[in-house]
């Protein structure tokens, strides 16, 4: 008999032993997942990169003729949730931080886009186009939820809200009570596109694409440099007060994504015929390239050394390790 249980504990501990091995792990160090369309052949394909923040050691994940894009690190940074139409039109897929294990999050296809995932990984938000609406579900695609009319979903950090931009009569920047229900306007839309909301990682503020309808129209007619910016990235307070504009230098900017310490932020912006992804510090308002070759835009930004030991006491969350166990 204690043959028998030593024999089945030495196989229990093969069985996870093995199973160890395929589990994902997080980047060592800080990185940057980008869509490029760098050396692509398929046209309007691109891929899912990963550099470090300088724009050093660029590595291609996905290497697909599909379009593959919008993607975004799980809050342990040991998966990559992203957008690809690699089996005819766009759905969310989910891959290990490598690259490697990419699976289809739903079983049955509707247009999504626009993916977030929850502070604490165990849900996603996003856009579904066919209903033109804001879901949540399961990261696993479960339970399926249709949550309001609206776009470009970003969860807050303590996980009770999301910030979108509306598609009702007004498509100014709301923010929704999950509990609740209840929407507040955060941006109104005052003659301005507003796109690609993006809450800061300490919750403070939401980051945003702004276009002034009339200025971008007179731009793109008379070539006018001298006038006022007609696209800008902006953010502003997480109540909705002091709008400030970050990138205002009037070239066409858009997809930011704040740093873990909510100190910096990546921009996508066109230079000449491509687009590159620029790093801007919101202390000094100093601005860098960070990528040269290809087009390249919907940028996320993960460090391991943000990463809390400990959740705090208002998140969502019940122990970091099994958060780190379920994204």
């Amino acid at each position: 008999m204690k043959y028998k249980s030593m024999l089945y504990m030495f196989s229990l501990i093969l069985v996870f032993k093995g199973i160890s091995f395929v589990f994902a792990e997080a980047p060592a160090t800080a990185k940057i997942v980008f869509a490029s369309s760098l050396n692509v052949k398929a046209k309007g394909g691109s891929d899912i990169y990963i550099m470090n923040p300088d724009g050093s050691d660029r590595i291609n994940l996905t290497r697909h003729d599909a379009e593959d894009s919008e993607p975004t690190w799980s809050p342990s940074g040991r998966h990559i949730l992203f957008t690809s139409d690699r089996d005819g039109d766009n759905d969310l897929y989910r891959m290990n931080a490598d690259g490697t294990n990419v699976r289809k999050i739903f079983k049955k296809w509707a247009n999504r886009s626009n993916p977030a995932w929850s502070p604490d990984g165990r849900q996603i938000a996003y856009f579904r186009g066919d209903e033109q609406a804001i879901y949540i579900a399961s990261s696993d695609g479960a339970n399926e939820e249709r949550l309001v009319n609206g776009w470009h979903p970003t969860w807050s950090p303590d996980g009770t809200e999301i910030a979108f931009v509306s598609l009702e009569e007004s498509l100014d920047i709301r923010v929704i009570d999950l509990k609740t229900r209840l929407e507040r306007v955060i941006v109104p839309m005052e003659k301005s596109l507003l796109h690609e909301p993006v809450w800061s990682p300490d919750g403070t503020k939401i980051a945003f694409n702004r276009v002034n309808i009339l200025l971008f129209i007179l731009k793109g007619l008379f070539n006018a440099k001298d006038n006022p910016p007609a696209q800008t990235i902006d953010t502003v307070n997480s109540d909705g007060t002091e709008i400030e504009a970050i990138v205002v230098d009037g070239t066409q900017v858009s997809s930011p994504a704040w740093s873990p310490q909510s100190n910096a932020l990546i921009y996508s912006q066109l230079s000449g015929k491509e687009r590159h992804l620029f790093k801007i510090s919101l202390g000094n308002l100093a601005s860098e390239q960070i990528t040269h070759a290809g087009t390249n835009y919907s940028s996320d930004w993960f460090d391991p050394t943000a990463l809390p030991v400990q959740p705090q006491p208002h998140l969502l969350t019940t122990v970091w390790g099994k958060m780190k166990i379920q994204n």
